[in-house]
């Protein structure tokens, strides 16, 4: 009886660590890793940098030493030995519970109010189990699936669920992160499906993407297939840190782009119409500032420019077809080289818009039909 009761608890401690380390490694792999980096990058400023697969076994080793020597020092019950992992827990949470804001990281205030107050009660409950452990019943039975194994059980899956509430689990924040580390990778397709389709931006994911697809050749295809926020002060870093890379410098976009710019502070549409003058830069500048424009609904300057590095036809990229097309039908410009098809289909377009006088439908019905083109995004209700 007393080998089987040993047996029995070594199992419990055994199973309840091997718990304890598959959502460590799951929990800092796969859903916070970038946040990890992140945070490294920023307040190392760039000094160093954090490294997925050793990051992970680091954090895993000292957060299982940590619980090894609580459960030495309190001596816990079976009943409820899962218990040791919890300053591991708070600790993984705390890591994890930061916030952004600009190109400032920091912890959340809240919970480092409320960490220290969850460790004197978790000092208090570990006394109070160890001054009543002799008056506890003893237990009838410690097989899989008796009332140590779910007390345990329970216990970890509430740990669990305080570490992943403490966390940072904005999902703009995540899917900005993951699309970064893509672009830093090289993965460019792989950075263009991530978060793909979703609806929630921010002005540097919007650069990002356009970073993304200026790699691969379509920004003038599909830039507005994506939620855009800001206008063209979206698709480089801004002095403000309104717009910036958190995984590592801004050096990926100059790179594409062919020149850094000398005064950060100048609009990048200035920088780039005059560099593209110069010569000095790569084909990839000559979409950032045909979309440029886009974005600021600047189609006279779209228009003027176009010519000089697309010939005007069928050819066009889907988004500089879409925006001569509107200009010419604003402007009442007549034109036989605009595409016949997009004619037809910005008066459906039209016709979609006309049809629904409040601004709120309006969006509503154009964006059901026509998300993705370019009038979407002219007409769109500015927010």
């Amino acid at each position: 009886m007393i080998n089987r009761s040993k047996d029995s608890t070594t199992t419990v401690r055994v199973v309840c660590a091997i718990i304890f380390v598959i959502f460590i490694v799951s929990y800092v792999f796969t859903f916070q890793g970038d946040l990890l980096a992140m945070t490294q990058n920023v307040w190392a400023k760039g000094q160093t940098h954090y490294h997925r697969e050793v990051g992970v076994a680091i954090i895993t080793l000292i957060l299982s030493l940590i619980a090894f020597l609580v459960g030495m020092f309190t001596r816990l019950p079976q009943r409820v030995f899962s218990l040791v992992f919890f300053p591991s827990f708070l600790l993984l949470g705390l890591l994890t519970a930061v916030r952004v804001s600009g190109g400032s990281v920091y912890t959340s205030f809240s919970w480092l109010v409320v960490s220290p107050l969850l460790f004197v009660a978790y000092f208090f409950v570990v006394r109070q189990i160890r001054h009543y452990q002799a008056f506890f019943t003893p237990l009838r039975g410690t097989s899989f699936l008796s009332h140590p194994w779910w007390t345990n059980v329970l216990l970890l899956v509430c740990m669990m669920i305080l570490t992943y509430s403490m966390g940072n689990t904005d999902r703009t924040l995540h899917t900005r992160l993951a699309v970064e580390r893509l672009c830093r990778e090289g993965q460019w397709d792989k950075a263009l499906d991530t978060g793909f389709p979703q609806y929630d931006n921010d002005s540097s994911l919007t650069m990002l993407r356009a970073l993304a697809l200026a790699n691969t050749g379509n920004l003038g295809n599909r830039l507005f297939a994506y939620d855009v926020t800001g206008g063209a002060s979206s698709l480089a870093p801004q002095p403000d840190q309104s717009v910036i890379f958190l995984l590592g410098d801004d050096r990926l976009l100059w790179k594409t782009i062919g020149v850094v710019p000398r005064d950060a502070s100048e609009p990048f549409v200035t920088f780039l119409e005059r560099e593209l003058r110069r010569g000095t830069v790569n084909p990839a500048a000559k979409d950032y500032l045909l979309c440029s424009y886009l974005l600021e609904r600047d189609l006279p300057s779209f228009v003027n420019a176009l010519p000089h590095y697309y010939a005007i036809g069928d050819s066009l990229p889907t988004h500089y077809a879409e925006a001569y097309v509107l200009y010419c039908e604003k402007y009442k410009v007549r034109d036989t080289l605009m595409s016949q098809s997009l004619v037809a289909d910005y008066a459906d377009f039209l016709a979609v818009m006309r049809s629904q006088k409040s601004p709120v439908l309006r969006d509503a019905a154009t964006r059901k039909t026509y998300f993705g083109s370019y009038w979407y995004y002219y007409y769109k209700s500015r927010k």
